[in-house]
């Protein structure tokens, strides 16, 4: 009876370990995932002509301009949306397969009035307008979020303003700062007309720290100002563009030097006192390279002070004279102004009188004077002269103190009178401290010798044929 029980239990432990077996068995799952896949396909497919509601998301808004609009140049300038949802119903195998490319949205800049007030940009809300764009038409636009946009509009205007540096910088002592160069000269300002009339004036900025002793390259943001000189310094709320947005700009550096003017003078007696001849400016401040400044130690006036030709009525003798800068420098004598192109020289002549002398004709000399058949004879016996220093001496002075000399190399000289220039010097020590004013001439008599021997032997023919005979 044991056995029997024993048989049972051995056969109830073998089915419980079959199915055990079953159910862990691979092939068992893969069919029971299959039946049921099927049966949800077919739960899911019977569902899928239910009618539902779905929306389109981020549908792209296009905005135009009604004929009124464009033809008065209005521009939209900013809309508070530029997407909308799109609400739609029907089947929901049509609806689910939706996207923005299939609905065409838009709005009409259509204002009531097309004049313009204010100085910022006009809004006007404008309403959304959605068809459908594809021929799947089965299915209900039930509505569009939002319904309204606003539109931002104005006329559109571009303008160009001058770029104008507003650095601060400093050059190093011995060195020059140039004029600043900017990469670009002007920029485009183009926006609603509104905003561009608040830009009148178009910089860059820039701080240098430390002074400079070769060029500056530094990158600058560009900054608008209005009127009132306050920056414009959000152009993205103003809805205003430019076409330039930095600039380079470079600083060129080069050596200075300093260099003293000075002036030539012609017959001035070697004793007057050069602090008697004053120059403005002394000296000019001059750039140029190293090399070129280098050969430049003083700058010499053109004009040529004579000392022969002053006016002694006058206290002072008064000259403006220009100032020949070197060729490879610059004057920066007055940098931010016009540069010096003139100097004034004054000669002090106070204390110094005039007192005329008449020259004996034994002071006169003449110099390589013809030979052969021409002679050259003083026709006059004197000559007068001015002669000026200070008071105390030029007074003392004779026609003795003066020799006229009358050089005749270079003359063409024919028979008759003529006129010859003369050197008129003061002899001795007086000569260091007084001059000869003015310029003078000696009228010589040119005879021709041969002329002059046959007129005489012919008197002395005529004399002896007049004699009466010897008794």
């Amino acid at each position: 009876m044991n056995s029997k029980k024993d048989e049972g239990k051995q056969r109830n432990t073998k089915g419980r370990f079959r199915l055990r077996e079953l159910v862990y068995h691979n092939t068992f799952v893969f069919v029971c995932s299959l039946i049921t896949a099927v049966v949800g396909w077919f739960v899911m497919a019977a569902g899928s002509d239910r009618n539902g509601s779905y929306v389109v998301q981020n549908v792209p808004v296009n905005i135009s301009l009604s004929a009124r609009a464009e033809e008065e140049g209005l521009r939209v300038f900013n809309a508070s949306y530029d997407t909308v949802d799109i609400e739609v119903s029907g089947s929901s195998s049509i609806t689910r397969a939706l996207t923005a490319e299939d609905f065409e949205v838009s709005v009409t800049l259509n204002p009531t009035s097309t004049k313009l007030t204010g100085n910022t940009t006009q809004k006007l809300s404008a309403q959304v307008k959605c068809v459908k764009r594809n021929a799947v038409s089965d299915y209900d636009i039930v509505s569009v979020s939002p319904e309204e946009i606003t539109l931002e509009y104005d006329r559109f205007k571009e303008t160009a303003l001058k770029i104008e540096p507003d650095l601060t910088y400093t050059a190093a002592t011995g060195f020059y700062p140039g004029t600043p160069v900017l990469s670009v000269e002007q920029v485009k300002v183009s926006g609603p007309e509104s905003a561009v009339n608040k830009a009148v004036r178009a910089a860059v900025s820039y701080n240098a720290a430390d002074p400079l002793r070769e060029f500056g390259e530094w990158h600058c943001p560009l900054r608008l100002f209005d009127q009132d000189s306050q920056e414009l310094a959000d152009l993205e709320s103003l809805y205003l563009t430019t076409d330039v947005e930095e600039v380079q700009v470079t600083v060129p550096v080069t050596p200075k030097k300093t260099v003293p003017l000075q002036v030539t003078t012609a017959h001035a007696p070697s004793s007057f006192s050069s602090s008697r001849i004053t120059i403005s400016p002394e000296a000019i401040e001059l750039t140029g390279s190293a090399e070129t400044l280098g050969t430049v130690t003083e700058i010499r006036l053109d004009t040529i002070i004579d000392f022969a030709e002053l006016d002694l009525d006058q206290r002072s003798a008064s000259y403006t004279m220009e100032i020949p800068v070197p060729a490879g420098t610059k004057d920066i004598t007055n940098p931010g102004s016009n540069t010096l192109s003139q100097a004034t020289v004054t000669v002090n002549l106070n204390g110094y009188r005039t007192n005329t002398v008449t020259v004996p004709e034994s002071n006169v000399q003449l110099l390589n004077a013809p030979t052969g058949s021409l002679e050259a004879q003083l026709s006059s016996r004197s000559l007068e002269v001015v002669l000026a220093g200070p008071e105390a001496q030029v007074s003392k002075l004779t026609g003795d103190s003066v020799t006229v000399q009358v050089d005749m190399s270079n003359m063409e000289v024919r028979a008759g009178m003529m006129e010859a220039p003369a050197t008129v010097a003061i002899s001795g020590s007086a000569g260091e401290a007084c001059w000869v004013l003015g310029a003078y001439t000696v009228t010589l008599a040119i005879q021709d010798v041969r002329t002059q021997s046959v007129s005489s032997q012919m008197g002395s023919e005529a004399a002896l044929a007049a004699a009466p005979p010897a008794a």
